[in-house]
């Protein structure tokens, strides 16, 4: 299972086409706010603005310089990339343009008709149809195919142009999005678009490290049109049949970025039957209507988060159904969402957030005041206490495999670059978010060793047990329900693992002993972020110590793979409930957009 999973990330050297994009995003997007800023490209407060103090809006540089770059330098260039990136370029520009001097509407769309239709006419590739939609036979373009997969395009475009209304909206909702579609991808071997998709979405986590509430910068027409750009482009590559996988259905990559779709047109419908110019913007999309319901600023994100979370995981159950039924289910689907806002609408429905309630201990009795007080003297002595249950099975491990130990290693550097050592109060949920990430990872090494003792399953599965109640009593006693609140950017982080084991992991035939280990790490995991939200409780500082601690645990276990590790096929065995063998078939197919497979990756990993 190792084995495979090795070749998974590194024979199709994915890895090549995250990282470098995640790294010069973020490492660029602080250098887009002084430039922002030398320009005066500045989005100030207003009536359709949500944020109340002005701030920088050319974020998205960071994001397209991170793609631009990791495609230039490990995509082996032709016909179609050539295209894709010529377009990209157009649209970039055109952005750029418009944040920078508000050029008129008119302008800017014939700047995304440009980008959309020098793609279309580079590579050749349009939308010849569009399946059988109503049950009535397949829709056809023909001779309009390049016209309406333009039209396609530039639609999109200004779908996600028009959801960039909210700190970290439209970022999250195309990493989603990016998620679902490179998982199709995969499974029918489309390189060009997983590769395009996985840059995108190591320049978006790079970039929403910054740009999560409150942000401290948005990513502007530059950025939001650059994802509508290379979406939408994915999606006409990936219904392409290319002889080796199966031709996807329009419908099925579309279902998969609905709901920016669908909220721009019913917004535009809503205009027109006003009698107001539909390109006009007002206050109507779907993120104002929750707003205006009283939903906080990180409610309002993380439901949308989940309602494109929603569509994806519904084109990924559909997929082997009618094209019919599946744009039924995507119709359905979208007018449960708005009914239901209407509904909640029309009744008046309020959000009221719950303050905490004050502790009283008065009437309660001696036992509960004990109880009360020792619970709150415990903190500190569980923090040593998680500290050195984990660390056990750390120091015990017999010898790692050296794609563990780099599996461990690139965890860590992922952890490390992106939490916010500067930052101490602000970026809490930045740092939450990754701090889960890397207790997972921790966790699911730990029981992924070869040769591991056998209690180590049980053993970690009895600590986070002891974890969750000791939260539970925290909460009955002292409160801090305040640890259930769970901002955008720490649900993408937590959602992502989540669906690991219950689309992917499937998907690739890696078998059920898998998806349930990884399920169980998973929901272990989730009791050490609570507690670690409540040892870190008004105390900022401890967020520092605990990620630390993590990534010298990540280290350790990269250290002991990389240098004392066994490479050898032996050491890689694995129980055969863990794979079965389809995935191995798949990941025997080399990938022909490799410049070199074998060069791009590490010896030690060879």
């Amino acid at each position: 299972m190792i084995s495979s999973l090795n070749n998974l990330v590194f024979h199709n050297d994915l890895a090549l086409r995250f990282f470098p994009a995640l790294l010069f995003s973020l490492f660029l997007t602080p250098f887009t706010i002084r430039f922002s800023n030398r320009l005066n490209a500045v989005d100030y407060p207003g009536e359709r603005k949500i944020h109340s103090k002005p701030v920088t809006r050319l974020g998205g540089i960071a994001v397209a310089v991170g793609v631009f770059v990791t495609l230039l330098f490990f995509e082996r260039m032709d016909r179609t990339l050539a295209a894709f990136l010529s377009g990209a370029l157009l649209v970039v520009l055109t952005g750029f343009l418009d944040d920078l001097y508000h050029i008129p509407p008119v302008a800017k769309f014939i700047g995304e008709v440009l980008g959309a239709g020098v793609f279309v006419l580079l590579s050749g590739i349009r939308i010849a149809e569009f399946g059988d939609l109503f049950g009535a036979g397949v829709i056809r373009a023909g001779v309009l195919a390049p016209a309406v997969t333009v039209f396609c395009m530039v639609g999109v475009m200004n779908a996600l142009n028009l959801s960039d209304g909210l700190d970290g909206l439209a970022g999250g909702i195309s990493a989603i999005a990016c998620v679902f579609l490179g998982t199709f991808a995969y499974i029918n071997h489309l390189w060009l678009p997983l590769h395009v998709l996985l840059a995108l979405l190591g320049a978006l986590l790079g970039f929403l490290r910054y740009n999560t509430y409150p942000a401290n910068l948005f990513m502007g027409d530059t950025g939001s049109l650059l994802l509508g750009y290379a979406l939408s482009t994915a999606c006409v590559l990936m219904v392409q049949y290319n002889g080796i996988g199966l031709q996807l259905s329009p419908v099925t990559v579309a279902g998969v970025v609905a709901l920016p779709i669908m909220d721009t047109l019913m917004v535009m419908w809503g205009r027109l039957s006003r009698g107001e110019n539909p390109f006009l913007p007002d206050k109507t999309h779907l993120h104002h209507r929750l707003l205006n319901m009283g939903f906080p600023h990180t409610a309002v994100v993380s439901i949308l988060y989940v309602s494109t979370a929603v569509f994806g995981a519904q084109a990924w159950v559909l997929r082997g159904r009618p094209d019919w039924v599946r744009f039924l289910g995507v119709l359905l689907l979208g007018f449960g969402i708005y009914g239901s806002v209407f509904l909640l609408r029309k009744i008046g429905y309020r959000w009221q957030d719950r303050q905490e309630r004050k502790k009283d201990h008065q009437g309660k009795g001696p036992a509960y005041s004990f109880i009360a007080k020792v619970m709150g003297k415990s903190i500190r002595h569980v923090g040593w206490a998680i500290g050195f249950g984990l660390g056990v099975p750390i120091l015990i491990l017999p010898s790692i495999p050296r794609s563990l130990g780099a599996l461990a290693l690139a965890a860590g550097i992922f952890v490390a670059v992106l939490f916010p050592w500067r930052s101490r109060a602000t970026r809490s949920s930045v740092c939450y978010g990754l701090m889960y990430l890397a207790c997972l990872f921790l966790l699911a090494i730990l029981q992924l060793v070869p040769g591991a003792p056998y209690w180590i399953p049980g053993y970690l599965a009895a600590l986070s047990g002891v974890v969750m109640c000791w939260v539970l009593l925290k909460m009955k006693y002292q409160g801090h329900r305040e640890i259930f609140r769970v901002s955008s950017f720490e649900l993408l982080l937590i959602g992502v693992p989540m669906f690991v084991p219950l689309l992917l992991v499937p998907a690739l035939g890696l078998g059920d002993g898998l998806r349930r280990m990884l399920l169980t790490v998973s929901l272990e995991s989730t009791a050490f972020l609570l507690a670690m939200k409540i040892l870190i409780r008004k105390q900022p500082w401890r967020n520092h110590v605990i990620a630390m601690a993590f990534l010298a645990a990540l280290g350790l276990l990269g250290v002991k793979g990389l240098f004392f590790g066994n490479s050898g096929s032996d050491s890689l065995a694995a129980p055969a409930e863990f794979l079965s063998p389809s995935f191995t078939e798949v990941t025997r197919r080399s990938n022909p957009r490799s410049s070199s497979p074998s060069s791009l990756v590490p010896t030690f990993l060879r």
